[in-house]
């Protein structure tokens, strides 16, 4: 991984397996079909349905380096401009003028085409593999986490350990894998593994030497922290909170700005939940997210698809929040 590549990576934050895995535990509770990973493949259609129909107002003449910046711009607006987003990505992806090809199923992943993603990541890696390409390993292991397939998520993040870059990137993306595995034994609820590598974590952004986005790891650490005591949080329930309005804050997809929230309890409960946010890839989570935890009075609620990173910013600064208003 080369270090501005690696830069941006770390800077826009690194996917977060929590939410993804939450929502497909939430349909297996509710008792809704899902289809697993193999089932998705086996039926999946490419290039999908939609793609034909939708119109793309670019020169693909352009340099990939131009091209890339629109898409980037395409996939923070509404869905009608994701699919132009994901559209330019592939015909650029057909022509062969893509870099290194990391891009086409990321874009995927990050506008929610987990199925296409799971058809791009196997290839994507075989070409990377021994390059330490650990962005795409997570982003994997979260697609297929999304479909249930929890082993087969837990042997590709295993995998990513076995192949880290050089330094000085080593550290982090051994401390990002380490993070995804305690979000995904924490899903399954293998809570005493989660706590050990969300330790491992925690210990590993405290070493790194990597030389840009140091100012964030802190951060990082502090995010995954959060996560430990969420494990151990009870029910808010129970909880004896202080009415008033609350503040809390916590890093989300951008890196300029943090995530903060108001958050008003009234008779003990959740009556307001507002979000000031500079995230630009958000698909309306800062949003939909808040509604969901209002309705549930409770933070275990189901991320938004494409979001994740954002919707783990809105629940840490939530937590924080709740932590002002006395939660012990």
């Amino acid at each position: 991984m080369n270090p501005p590549r690696a830069a941006r990576l770390l800077l826009v934050g690194v996917v977060v397996l929590s939410f993804l895995v939450s929502a497909a535990a939430g349909l297996a509770a509710a008792g809704a079909p899902r289809q697993t990973a193999a089932q998705v493949l086996a039926g999946l259609r490419l290039p999908p349905d939609w793609l034909e129909a939708t119109p793309v107002n670019w020169d693909t003449n352009q340099p990939w380096k131009e091209a890339r910046l629109e898409i980037r711009r395409l996939l923070a607006l509404d869905e009608a401009h994701v699919r132009q987003g994901v559209k330019l990505t592939w015909l650029y992806a057909r022509k062969g003028d893509i870099g290194d090809g990391h891009e086409l199923p990321m874009y995927l992943f990050m506008s929610g085409n987990y199925d296409w993603a799971l058809k791009e990541y196997p290839g994507h890696l075989r070409a990377q593999e021994g390059k330490g390409p650990t962005h795409a390993y997570l982003c994997y292991a979260s697609c297929l986490a999304h479909f249930g397939d929890f082993e087969a998520a837990l042997a590709i993040l295993n995998k990513a350990l076995a192949d880290l870059p050089p330094k000085p990137w080593r550290i982090a993306s051994q401390a990002n894998i380490e993070n995804q595995l305690g979000d995904l034994y924490g899903r399954m609820g293998q809570t005493d593994q989660a706590r050990a590598h969300y330790a491992e974590a925690t210990r590993l952004y405290g070493l790194s030497d990597q030389p840009y986005g140091r100012h964030l790891l802190p951060r990082k650490a502090a995010q995954v922290q959060a996560k430990l005591r969420l494990m151990a949080m009870g029910s808010l329930a129970s909880a004896q909170l202080k009415d008033g309005v609350h503040r809390g804050s916590a890093i989300g997809y951008a890196d300029k700005a943090e995530i903060v929230v108001t958050l008003e309890i009234r008779n003990g409960r959740f009556a307001r939940l507002d979000v000031q946010h500079q995230e630009k890839i958000e698909l309306g989570a800062t949003k939909i997210l808040p509604q969901r935890i209002l309705e549930k009075q409770s933070l275990q609620v189901d991320g938004v698809t494409g979001a994740t990173v954002t919707c783990q910013g809105i629940v840490e600064a939530t937590y924080r929040a709740l932590l002002n208003a006395g939660l012990r």
